[in-house]
């Protein structure tokens, strides 16, 4: 995944990065493809050998920006199979817009304005990845108005291959800005919904149709479990115990056999999950001073939740742009499977 932000849009927090086009109030679809940088297409172009004489590569083609010069590097966004079938931008973001917009739609005589749903959207390196993030009526209040949390739908493509297109269910704890995305789990979540660059927006907006009723309906699902979450009790020694799930550390090196590179690559990984497990730890019990002056997490299911999301959005050492990785990276991930780990501890 790229590490940088290209172009992007932003209505209320700023964003991690501290780039983008700050919007007055949520963006259209229109005016989400214009102030995120994404009205532009990509094409599939033959790719060749650089020899004498060249030869052209079958098995493979590139992803390239139709509006950058031919010969510019930032042009070519990937390499990937012939079969490939890109999502152009306004495509994906058409589809997206009909399944967001359908429900309010039905409930309006003659032709409803458009609806003003986009908080978030760009791209990420030259535009290998792209996304958006829309606002969903449903609200959650876990414990009285003062934790509330927010529900979005989260788009995102990728032109290079990385991985498929998706919809998913996220939330926002507002209080401290915590993000969770349910779930990055593939077939078991009924959270997600993927396919793979092999067919066209026609079927992709009938397939997607019915995975966008379902996770409306879960909504409320979700909201019920993060108050089950916030009315069991859970204390530091539990969370230790949590946190050494979440993050095992690795198996050591066989002694004797094993080059000094391989013991010091070793070393660095404990290093790192220790520091990790620690700082998770810190932030259950102490909070975090990130501009939203985070407090200590309450000693139930829902604190550990947080402690996990608050330390991965706002206090992990990361590369890259924290944005995507919290949001749909590797952060997101680790926020899954945290997420897993609590369930899980829940009365069946």
């Amino acid at each position: 995944m790229p590490d940088n932000v290209g172009e992007t849009f932003y209505y209320g927090e700023i964003p991690w990065h501290k780039k983008g086009t700050r919007l007055e109030a949520p963006a259209t679809a229109t005016e989400a493809i214009k102030a995120g940088g994404l009205d532009w297409t990509v094409s599939l172009v033959p790719i060749q050998t650089e020899e004498r004489k060249p030869r052209e590569i079958t098995r493979r083609v590139a992803v390239v920006r139709d509006d950058i010069e031919s010969g510019d590097p930032r042009a070519v966004l990937g390499v990937v199979h012939p079969e490939f079938c890109p999502l152009q931008n306004r495509d994906a973001v058409k589809v997206f817009d009909a399944l967001l917009t359908a429900g309010q739609s039905s409930q309006q005589s003659g032709n409803p304005p458009p609806q003003r749903l986009y908080h978030t959207g760009g791209y990420l390196g030259n535009g290998e990845v792209i996304w958006m993030l829309a606002r969903l009526p449903k609200t959650i209040a876990i414990a009285g108005k003062d934790d509330v949390v927010e529900s979005y739908m989260l788009l995102t493509n990728s032109h290079d291959g990385t991985f498929a297109i998706s919809f998913r269910l996220t939330t926002v704890r507002v209080v401290c800005q915590n993000t969770l995305a349910l779930a990055m789990r593939g077939d078991k979540s009924s959270h997600v919904f993927r396919s793979a660059h092999k067919i066209g927006p026609a079927k992709l907006a009938a397939e997607a149709k019915e995975f966008y009723q379902f996770s409306t309906k879960t909504a409320a699902e979700v909201g019920e479990t993060f108050q089950k979450m916030h009315r069991k009790q859970f204390g530091p020694d539990q969370l230790e115990s949590l946190v050494a799930k979440l993050l095992p550390l690795p198996r050591p090196p066989a002694d004797g056999s094993v080059a000094l590179s391989v013991r010091r690559q070793y070393d660095t990984r404990v290093q790192k999950i220790t520091e990790a497990r620690k700082g998770i730890v810190t932030v259950f019990a102490e909070g975090c001073r990130n501009g939203l002056e985070i407090p200590p997490a309450e000693e139930t299911l829902w604190g550990a939740l947080n402690a996990v999301t608050a330390f991965v959005d706002h206090k992990q050492e990361i590369s890259g742009d924290r944005y995507a990785y919290m949001l749909f990276g590797s952060g997101a991930t680790l926020k899954q499977k945290a997420y897993d780990l609590v369930l899980a501890q829940l009365p069946k």
